[in-house]
């Protein structure tokens, strides 16, 4: 019995994280997955409402998208959510982030390791 609801609950993260990729929450994926550490980073400066380490994400990004690391659509959203906070629109900041957060979508190897626990 026990087996049946870990088998249901892994078809239902599979079938969640599929949909979540394909769906979105309602604007572009600006984020490759390389740079997804960057708003986590971020979403912690701003809802600590802490100006050096938003400062800190602030050169990061400068830094990578010097080493060509950064789309311009990434670029861009991430100056808009960091401006917002520097000007001190925090909460505003924060609702961005938080948006940012929930619009990536899981990667095609995400994907596939989660529906490897189907086949088990």
């Amino acid at each position: 019995m026990k087996k049946d609801h870990v088998h249901a609950a892994a078809v239902w993260v599979a079938a969640a994280m599929i949909a979540w990729s394909v769906a979105g929450c309602g604007r572009p994926q600006a984020s490759s997955p390389e740079n997804l550490h960057l708003i986590g980073s971020l979403r912690t400066a701003i809802s600590a409402r802490n100006p050096q380490w938003l400062e800190d994400n602030s050169k990061a990004l400068e830094e990578r998208r010097a080493a060509g690391k950064v789309a311009e659509a990434e670029y861009e959203e991430f100056r808009s959510i960091i401006a917002m906070a520097k000007d001190g629109r925090w909460e505003a900041a924060e609702q961005e982030v938080i948006k940012f957060v929930k619009s990536q979508r899981a990667t095609t190897e995400q994907v596939e390791r989660a529906t490897k626990h189907l086949k088990k």
